[in-house]
């Protein structure tokens, strides 16, 4: 039975290295990534490997960290942090370090991202059931006014 009561509360740099992303270098799947210019929060995940923008920090979680559920920390603490480190549309790249992060064990780490995983696809798929009903309506209201 899993207990996602229980967690390690760290700072990201305790638990994960991150940089400024270089224009043109691939970095490897599983990296998350935050804007740090003109920032509203926007955080990221590449489900493969990829570049990423020059405005973005890197972070890549340390061996032994789900690197899905090290993403669903970010976004669920980046309000937060926003709030006090942000300088105005910025936020500093060293404040990264201070990012809080809730560690649960790896077990728990592993079946919170594949919840997370399975709603995240459910939702996909109402979004596209949705998207097809907009399509099947506007169709039929063009035949509508033939």
């Amino acid at each position: 039975m899993i207990d996602i009561n229980t967690y390690l509360e760290v700072k990201l740099e305790d638990v994960a290295d991150f940089e400024r992303a270089k224009k043109g270098k691939v970095y490897p799947a599983g990296s998350s990534y935050i804007q740090i210019s003109a920032t509203r929060g926007q955080i990221g995940f590449l489900y493969e490997p990829g570049t990423i923008k020059s405005k973005d920090v890197v972070i890549i979680p340390q061996a032994g960290i789900d690197r899905y559920y090290f993403n669903i920390i970010l976004q669920r603490n980046i309000n937060e942090f926003i709030n006090k480190y942000s300088t105005g549309i910025n936020i500093q790249e060293k404040e990264i370090a201070n990012f809080p992060i809730q560690l649960h064990g790896y077990v728990e780490q592993v079946t919170i991202a594949k919840i997370v995983r399975q709603m995240d696809n459910r939702y996909k798929e109402k979004e596209s059931e949705v998207e097809n009903i907009k399509q099947l309506k506007k169709g039929l209201l063009s035949k509508m006014f033939v």
